[in-house]
């Protein structure tokens, strides 16, 4: 039997552990129908008659595709339009956005034979080999299928549903040339979660299971033998159980390749003391965290059931950055009950004072199932109709002030989660109330100007930030012109500068072209400076770093500049071949 499980990603670099899970399953069941089983993988950004003509190039007799709020619309119209093609396929859908309403999602989509609610590991290997006399199976048989709803005779029939997967009959997703094809790879070493999150799909689960720490190892070596560039593990809350957290850090930490980034979802309050010790040692690099905060609104917070201390989620989170070695990203949610616009400001400037490396502003999806589902009346939350479901307006927060959160939240993404402005950003910072209103200003701005639905190239976004300071500050000449330096050093800790807009264009190399010069020349600099490079080509070298003249240590802060014409006061000398977690090169200040 011909099967295809189908898998349509937001991104290329993007993997679905889902549909492999299940082909491991089945491999492992039916070895000999191996080379029947295939795996087929799109993105949404890709033309649905490209999907469809590669779907059907593979002749395939059944098509399961795995089902998420970015990729439902897409899979109903490849479902509706494959049908046309092959009659006879059997097609049939799964995963989490199609689990809970599943008979209202097949009345839905006539084009689908049958859904596959909840886990599937089970239901898979019962109902492959029915696959194959879809059509002519008795109803009796159809029936004893656990966790299936299914079209038979024109009615729409629910069965139980599946037994919960036991965690040690999950099998490692990957093949050996999955492993090293540099996209992301994710990984589960629990099921469900210990919170009732009232926005979270997770709520409606029962209990938490651990992959047993053996598997897991096991699990965990092949990653780090292929130098897997990132592995996401999808746990909920990782660290629900601290043994279990502390073995498997331990492990990574013991067995670390220096290339694999291992990224977790944690509750932060659950850190203790002896794994806040132990985070502290790790390498830089080797471990990411999120950390879901959502709101710091106490009414917001119990509204939603998610138990938060704010003082004691403070001092954890900046505890983990002092070490320097985790990037960490923490996430707040617009949209949530009793959380207004004033409310929203507050929650992002207590956040923001933590200074996450990633301050992810999303915005509440009412998920089918969950407990704002249910009570959105009660809140007064308006909705799309179509996935991903986002909020459009609640009683505290209008369609309006969303829009004004959506201009911000793009402010936040180009400015702050991008790391490459943190000196200017901070000066700005310092001109503000609240970063809060620093950002709220700064899309006013880009509204007011057109900046938004244009396409910017890089050096342009620092333009815009440089026109920010001079229209909305009200800066003297001379703290205008500092300002640019500040810029010009962000940008130079990112890249080599190119080609630069005007007011960042300045540049005092050439006066002091051979005080540079004698730098690469100077054994005795080199040595101070960038002793890894001794004994290399000049030439080479200058490829690999950059020095800049400055009329002020940029690294300082602002220092207004004389408008009669800047001298350089010292160099900056950046090393793009050593940098931080953040990507900024490492860098020496040599003054003249």
């Amino acid at each position: 039997m011909n099967l295809l499980l189908t898998a349509v990603n937001t991104q290329y670099i993007h993997t679905n552990p889902a549909v492999r899970i299940l082909r491991q399953r089945l491999v492992r069941r039916y070895p000999q129908a191996e080379e029947q089983i295939q795996i087929a993988e799109f993105t949404i950004n890709q033309r649905d008659d490209e999907m469809l003509g590669e779907i059907f190039r593979l002749h395939p007799r059944a098509i399961g595709f795995s089902c998420y709020l970015w990729n439902i619309a897409t899979v109903r119209r490849l479902c509706a339009e494959y049908r046309k093609i092959d009659p006879s396929a059997v097609i049939f859908l799964g995963g989490p956005e199609v689990s809970y309403d599943a008979q209202a999602e097949l009345e839905r989509l006539p084009a689908a034979d049958f859904i596959l609610r909840g886990e599937g590991e089970y239901a898979i290997e019962t109902l492959y080999p029915l696959l194959s006399r879809w059509e002519a199976a008795s109803l009796e048989e159809t029936l004893r299928i656990p966790g299936i709803v299914f079209r038979k005779g024109g009615e729409i029939y629910a069965n139980p549903p599946c037994k919960p997967v036991k965690m040690e009959d999950v099998p490692f997703p990957y093949t050996e040339e999955e492993l090293k094809s540099g996209r992301i790879l994710y990984y589960e070493t629990i099921r469900g979660c210990p919170f009732q999150c009232q926005y979270c799909l997770s709520s409606a689960e029962k209990g938490v299971r651990l992959r047993p720490l053996e598997q897991v190892f096991r699990d965990l070596d092949r990653f780090l033998n292929a130098e897997v560039r990132q592995v996401k593990l999808v746990d909920r809350t990782f660290n629900c159980s601290k043994p279990h957290a502390m073995a498997i850090w331990r492990y990574l930490a013991e067995h670390d390749n220096q290339t694999t980034n291992f990224h977790f979802e944690l509750a932060a309050e659950l850190l203790n003391e002896e794994m806040l010790e132990f985070l502290s040692t790790v390498r830089p690099g080797l471990f990411q965290f999120e950390i879901g905060v959502q709101s710091a609104n106490p009414e917001t917070l119990r509204a939603i059931r998610r138990p938060a201390e704010m003082d004691r989620l403070r001092a954890i989170t900046q505890r983990i950055r002092s070490s320097g070695n985790i990037h960490q990203h923490l996430d707040l949610i617009a949209g949530l009950p009793f959380e207004g616009f004033a409310s929203f400001g507050e929650s992002f400037r207590q956040v923001y004072e933590m200074r996450p490396h990633q301050l992810q502003l999303g915005f509440l999806k009412l998920l089918k199932g969950t407990g704002l589902y249910r009570d959105a009346g009660k809140y007064g939350i308006v909705c799309r109709d179509t996935a991903p479901y986002e909020v459009l307006e609640t009683r505290w927060l209008s369609y309006g002030e969303l829009l004004e959160l959506k201009d911000i939240e793009a402010m936040v993404e180009t400015y702050y989660n991008s790391r490459r402005f943190q000196k200017s950003i901070s000066e700005l910072e310092k001109r503000f109330c609240s970063p809060f209103v620093l950002y709220q200003t700064m899309a006013a701005y880009w509204r007011k100007t057109g900046a938004f639905g244009q396409s910017h190239r890089n050096e342009q976004v620092y333009e815009l930030l440089w026109l920010f300071f001079r229209d909305e500050l009200n800066p003297s000449a001379e703290e205008l012109e500092g300002f640019k330096w500040l810029l010009r050093h962000d940008l130079c800790l990112h890249q080599k500068p190119r080609r630069t807009e005007e007011n960042i264009a300045v540049s005092l190399y050439l006066p002091y072209r051979d005080r540079v010069s004698a730098f690469y020349r100077s054994g005795e600099l080199m040595e101070q400076f960038l002793p890894g490079y001794l004994g290399m080509d000049p030439h080479q070298a200058v490829r690999i770093t950059h020095m800049e003249v400055y009329p002020f240590d940029p690294r300082q802060g602002l220092t207004p500049v004389p408008l009669e014409g800047a001298r350089g006061s010292g160099m900056m000398l950046y090393d793009y071949q050593e940098r931080d977690l953040e990507g900024m090169a490492c860098c020496h200040w040599i003054a003249f």
